[in-house]
């Protein structure tokens, strides 16, 4: 290579390179290295108390440290949702300090950080020292609207969500009412319908691998003290059994009402249709649960020992809420559609009597009855099962009186039964056998058989 052409590489060489430090270095003034942060760094370590104010200054609580636990200390003293506010500390922690989007106090409203709109978080040290106190705002893309207390500045911070703040006061309580292992459950008191049962678990069996099963859903139970009246015979509903000690073993409430008086949701004892649960684990630990009123989709239910009075979803305490009696037999009624010859739905004035004939089902003076509705019905009566049974002064037994619908099957052989069907309390109707105690039946199982004649008519098109 000719020296002229080497020194013109090397030359250009040196420019690019230059270039790319010019490029890279920083203008005069511009600071090297990381950004300015508003505050120093956060270690959530050093957290020991937090006051969260919602906007608008509403539903401000407290919270302290006390030894490694949380606890809301203000407006009242009670433990804290520790994974709550474990979330909202480690994200103090975490935040990562962007651009500044504006210095001008006319926007804070507009990024919804103005004292009014912003969810306000003060963080202290166990000293009582101010370690942040901050305005959360507005989220925009992956940042939030970030004002520190007594600045203009509108800050863009990472990793720091509104949202994990922005709750009711009552969100920040410790929700969870009894955590103990259902597999680890020995004993069984079920008070209820005006019976008690007291039941043992059986010494767990061992399953194809050899090994003891001690799940608690392969648990056998066996009773140690019963009332007579409650006729238990043959092996107990052991699933039924299973699922109730699991739903009280890890028991979590909706909502605590602290002014709530046991006469008025239920809870007196011995009040009607009340129900009582207590379970007994390994190393003497017990839960005890008793169940007051049902209102709209919340049972009212108090822990025994602390006399708490909370509210459970409806569709979470279902597996607990069971009498003595529901551990019994629960079939209603089993016909397959071959068996029987007749079946009468009467809801007042609406008729309907479908009847057997040849191999088909016709209604009785309805002259275009569809086959297809005419068969499902007739099917619906093949292994129908309660869920539980009514306990007595449940206000849904008064519908019984007169019932809204009665059923009337007529099987080939043997006596015609006779369904009485009741209220609905949520998805659960209240039906009844003659001659047997009331019970619950799913509203889906109902509604399969619950038909009017010109239900049954075939589809006009």
């Amino acid at each position: 290579m000719e020296k002229k052409t080497l020194y013109a590489l090397i030359a250009l060489l040196a420019l690019g390179g230059l270039s790319v430090y010019v490029m890279r270095a920083p203008e005069k003034g511009d600071r090297v290295g990381e950004k300015p942060r508003p505050l120093p760094e956060i270690k959530s370590g050093s957290i020991a108390q937090l006051e969260l104010t919602q906007p608008k200054g509403a539903d401000k609580v407290t919270l302290g440290k006390k030894g490694d636990k949380w606890q809301v200390t203000a407006p009242y003293d009670k433990p804290a949702d520790q994974a709550a506010v474990k979330s909202v500390v480690e994200a103090l922690e975490k935040m990562k300090w962007g651009d500044i989007t504006t210095q001008q106090k006319e926007r804070h409203g507009e990024l919804e950080v103005s004292d009014d709109k912003a969810v306000h978080v003060v963080a202290k040290d166990s000293g009582g020292g101010v370690l942040a106190d901050l305005y959360l705002g507005k989220v925009a893309g992956a940042s939030t609207m970030v004002r520190v207390a007594g600045k203009d500045e509108v800050w863009q911070v990472a990793d720091l969500f509104a949202s994990n703040f922005k709750k009711e006061g009552k969100s920040w309580r410790e929700h969870t009412v009894f955590d103990l292992k259902a597999e680890e459950a020995e004993k069984l008191t079920l008070k209820g319908g005006g019976t008690q049962l007291k039941l043992e678990r059986l010494p767990p069996q061992n399953g194809a691998d050899g090994k003891p099963q001690t799940g608690i859903f392969d648990a056998k139970w066996k009773v140690v003290e019963s009332d007579p009246a409650l006729k238990l015979s043959g092996e107990l509903d052991n699933a039924l059994i299973n699922r109730l000690v699991q739903g009280a073993a890890a028991l979590r409430a909706g909502d605590f009402l602290d002014t709530a008086k046991p006469e008025e949701t239920g809870l007196a004892p011995g009040a009607p249709g009340q129900i009582e649960v207590v379970v007994g684990f390994k190393d003497n630990k017990s839960v005890g649960l008793r169940i007051g009123q049902l209102k709209g989709e919340d049972y009212y239910a108090q822990a025994i020992d602390s006399g708490q009075i909370f509210t459970v979803k409806k569709y979470a305490l279902d597996a607990v809420a069971h009498i003595p009696q529901d551990l019994r037999d629960k079939s209603l009624v089993s016909f397959k559609e071959d068996q029987l010859d007749q079946i009468t739905v009467a809801q007042g004035a609406d008729v309907a009597v479908v009847k057997r004939v040849d191999k088909a089902w016709k209604v009785d003076k309805l002259a275009d009855s569809d086959d297809t509705k005419t068969k499902s019905l007739a099917d619906s009566f093949d292994s129908l099962v309660g869920t539980g049974y009514v306990a007595p002064g449940s206000p849904e037994l008064a519908s019984l009186a007169k019932p809204r619908a009665t059923i009337t099957l007529k099987p080939k052989a043997g006596a015609p039964v006779v369904l009485n069907i009741g209220d609905a309390r949520g998805e659960d109707v209240v039906v009844q056998k003659v001659g047997q105690e009331p019970m619950w039946l799913k509203k889906f199982q109902v509604d399969r058989f619950l038909k009017k004649p010109a239900e049954l008519a075939k589809d006009k098109k």
